[in-house]
């Protein structure tokens, strides 16, 4: 118990020696406490997030993966505790799912279900992927972000994407490897593109060189009569800390010289484009206006 966060399944009390009516009676007399049926927890130890986790993995027995949401909590990807525990079972697998516990039935890779910290969970890519989609914008974009800095190659989590094609998750998963991957600035840019040429906004460069700071730089998009910058990320986060700071000086500078600089992301085009085209014309029309 004390090296599975104060936890013990019927099975294995059993397995180590202990009757039935053993268990029984520590769970009569207060001593453990029932977590999930069939796994205790001793009264001594407070139920904490690792726990929970772990005695969902312990109920679900050998052939339950931790994944979603608690996954990427289990892999200290996030800080976010899940509020429900997921695991995925396969797909002939037919139990009920306790309170708290959702179940998702499919049959995983066996290149996504590793054993981490003494429990079956989808591996690192998966757990990522499907964590970010679980955990929902703008924690999981987030988190996703810092996993693909840190954690993860792009390559092993476009593998793990393709191998969960058809999942309940691809759709979500298919949105985040679209903002993710290396030609998502092109194809952000394009979205503008059509976006601003369909609402009949015109005056616009795409790249034309400007210097700032004594280097030559080329903003995405420039209203050069209007002195407005619209500068359009294929991911909303994905900055090195140098580069971070390097456009953080950049635009301070473009402010000081009379620039109005407006900067939107993957997300932005995609879930609320016409809150960027308000915010385009009102940028436009107080530079007017001025």
């Amino acid at each position: 118990m004390a090296a599975q966060d104060g936890l013990i399944s019927r099975a294995q009390a059993i397995q180590a020696g202990m009757s039935r009516t053993a268990v029984f009676r520590r769970a009569a007399s207060g001593a453990w406490r029932e977590v999930l049926p069939g796994v205790f927890r001793s009264a001594q130890v407070r139920l904490t997030t690792s726990s929970r986790i772990r005695a969902v993995a312990m109920w679900a027995g050998a052939s339950g993966t931790i994944s979603g949401a608690a996954a990427a909590w289990w892999w200290s990807l996030t800080v976010v505790e899940p509020l429900v525990v997921e695991v995925t079972v396969p797909a002939s697998v037919t139990r009920r799912a306790p309170a708290r516990v959702r179940i998702l039935r499919r049959d995983l890779d066996e290149q996504d279900r590793v054993a981490h910290n003494s429990v079956a969970v989808t591996g690192l890519p998966l757990s990522a992927l499907h964590g970010a989609v679980a955990m929902g914008p703008p924690a999981g974009p987030m988190m996703l972000d810092r996993a693909l800095q840190h954690r993860v190659s792009f390559d092993e989590l476009h593998a793990a994407y393709c191998r969960q094609i058809g999942s309940r998750r691809s759709a979500g998963a298919r949105r985040l490897m679209a903002a993710a991957g290396d030609r998502a600035a092109a194809e952000s840019e394009r979205r503008f593109i059509r976006l601003i040429k369909k609402a009949g906004i015109h005056g616009w460069s795409v790249n034309a060189p400007m210097t700032v700071m004594g280097e030559t730089f080329y903003p995405d998009f420039c209203f050069a009569r209007e002195r407005v910058i619209v500068e359009v990320d294929g991911w909303a986060w994905h900055h090195s800390p140098q580069r971070f700071q390097r456009d953080r000086s950049r635009q301070n500078a473009l402010v000081l010289q009379g620039w109005l600089v407006l900067r939107f992301t993957w997300f932005d085009l995609v879930d609320r484009p016409e809150w960027v085209l308000a915010q385009v014309r009102a940028a436009l029309a107080a530079r007017h206006t001025g």
